[in-house]
């Protein structure tokens, strides 16, 4: 089952240490959380990096939105942002939709 994006703003208050493990962010600060997983997902799709949607996130794609969206919601909440974030995210998500996904095999070139 895929995760949900409250799920995932828990996840970003937890990689910006607002939220301890297991604890559960008020709604207040879910809403701005989602709005920054919305931006970082609004960027991917402006350039059509990215297909999905917002609510249908393949589950090697939430990390690096969970990091892209703590890079842009850490001054929200007092804390120092993270530059590499951004770009580790960015990074995988590049992988991600670069890797073949038909299932057919990559071919090999030997030199």
């Amino acid at each position: 089952m895929a995760t949900s994006i409250p799920e995932l703003a828990n996840r970003v208050l937890q990689q910006i240490k607002v939220l301890g493990e297991g604890q559960t962010a008020s709604p207040e600060d879910t809403q701005v959380v989602e709005q920054k997983l919305r931006a970082v997902h609004a960027s991917l799709r402006k350039d059509e990096r990215v297909r999905w949607t917002i609510n249908a996130l393949p589950e090697a794609a939430e990390e690096p939105y969970v990091l892209m969206a703590a890079f842009l919601a850490a001054p929200s909440f007092g804390q120092p942002q993270d530059q590499t974030w951004w770009i580790w995210g960015e990074r995988e998500i590049t992988a991600l939709v670069s890797t073949p996904t038909t299932g057919q095999p990559v071919r090999t070139e030997y030199f």
